[in-house]
């Protein structure tokens, strides 16, 4: 009775998850403009539409390019705070820690307004570029980069690096061969987490960035204002195949590649 009870529970969190994707996904290929019951038949022209759609095609490759500058400084970045919290006595180590972790608790609306002010009194050069933005998803990304490598590094003995230079390695050598392939899984973890992020983020963008140019989420959220049709569920239905295919190929590589193998596979 308590497993069928557990099944039950976990069967309908799921549903309660995955219903409005679900939802997305027919009405962005159902002939209904307004989708309100059963769709009456289906159709590709939604998302030929999205797909042909200037303002998605620019806010596409600005998303792109965003994520992937604000994820290659977050996990260095993250890397490091998170092997210097772990592996040096650092003063006020837990104070550093929490400070690292406090963006999380900070409303992104808020966060937003913070770096639109800066920009706006001291930088106003930044605003509106890949490289402002991106800056600013630095600081939404670092909390989980450094959650996750620290979790690698916190299972990982810190004997083994005081062998390797022991045996003549130098700190840099011992951490390239001896603690960076055993946290990889957890880079690789945290940036496909981090550029997903930085690549769905509407809250803070909304405020770094003119209404001509602008991310694919806030483009989506500023068509939403306008009109509510089925062409916006088709581009929120590729983001949400485009964001599972991404995560589920990087977990494929990495287990062909070994990533995930046990320590009896491995041996």
């Amino acid at each position: 009775m308590n497993r069928l009870l557990r099944t039950v529970f976990l069967t309908l969190v799921g549903l309660f998850i995955v219903a409005p994707l679900i939802v997305i996904l027919v009405a962005s290929v159902s002939t209904d403009e307004v989708l309100s019951g059963l769709p009456s038949g289906f159709t590709t022209r939604w998302l030929s539409d999205a797909l042909a759609n200037d303002q998605f095609q620019v806010g596409f490759a600005y998303s792109i390019r965003v994520a992937a500058i604000a994820t290659a400084w977050a996990v260095v970045l993250g890397t490091s705070a998170a092997y210097a919290i772990h592996r040096f006595d650092v003063p006020g180590k837990s104070l550093l820690r929490a400070v690292f972790i406090a963006p999380l608790s900070l409303p992104r609306v808020v966060a937003g307004f913070c770096f639109f002010v800066l920009y706006a009194s001291l930088v106003p050069a930044a605003y509106g570029t890949v490289g402002g933005v991106a800056f600013a998803h630095v600081l939404l990304l670092l909390p989980f980069v450094v959650s996750l490598v620290g979790a690698g590094l916190a299972n990982l003995d810190p004997e083994l690096e005081e062998a390797a230079r022991d045996l003549g390695a130098t700190p840099w050598q011992a951490f390239l061969r001896v603690t960076l392939p055993r946290i990889r899984v957890s880079m690789i973890i945290a940036a496909v987490f981090g550029f997903l992020t930085s690549f769905d983020e509407v809250d803070l963008s909304v405020f770094l960035m003119p209404a001509d140019t602008t991310t694919l989420p806030v483009a989506i959220f500023l068509r939403l204002q306008q009109n509510q049709d089925p062409v916006t569920s088709a581009v929120s239905s590729l983001m949400i195949v485009g964001s599972l295919a991404l995560t589920g190929l990087v977990a494929l590589a990495a287990r062909r590649a070994g990533l995930f193998a046990t320590r009896k596979e491995r041996m």
